[in-house]
């Protein structure tokens, strides 16, 4: 006796080809998730490096601050060659060693001002302007400063600062 076999309600093999669609799919979704954990890895890795250089050159302005507040009178320029630009000649101190008509923007090898963990920072301190205290004689003026900190040569502050002196004494 001979049955009658209808192919088209026939769902033999059906499993496998279901299953292979849904392997198929979970590939690609391992594959995109995979993507974009390395992806967000790079941006994990250059936001700390970010954030790493940020604070420590916030560091180093800190750094010329106190170099700043240790000076017990307005500090010279000490660039004072004609060919300089201006904003060169107003400088107190310098990146790296600070020596007279000595500009270290290249920041070479072992100029730097500090390090931290290994990452070095460099500094500098830049008149600005002075002028009198209001409320007080002429002995004393108000000067302003312009300092630039500069970390793992990828980071750059800049922070303005004033400080009363005692002149002609």
């Amino acid at each position: 006796m001979v049955e009658n076999y209808n192919v088209i309600n026939n769902e033999q093999g059906s499993a496998i080809v279901i299953a292979l669609l849904v392997l198929s799919a979970l590939t690609i979704i391992g594959i995109s998730s995979i993507t974009t954990n390395t992806i967000e890895l790079k941006i994990v890795r250059n936001e700390r490096i970010y954030q790493r250089d940020f604070y420590i050159a916030d560091s180093g302005w800190k750094d010329g601050a106190y170099w700043l507040e240790q000076k017990s009178k307005a500090p010279s320029k000490i660039n004072t060659n004609g060919g300089f630009s201006e904003e060169e000649l107003k400088l107190v101190r310098n990146f790296g060693n600070g020596a007279v008509d000595v500009l270290n923007d290249t920041f070479p090898d072992n100029t730097e001002d500090d390090t931290i963990n290994a990452i070095p920072y460099w500094y500098n301190v830049q008149f600005d302007q002075d002028g009198i205290v209001s409320g007080s004689g002429k002995d004393y003026r108000e000067f302003s400063y312009i300092v630039k900190s500069n970390a793992n040569k990828e980071q750059e502050i800049e922070v303005r600062l004033k400080k009363i002196y005692k002149v002609g004494y």
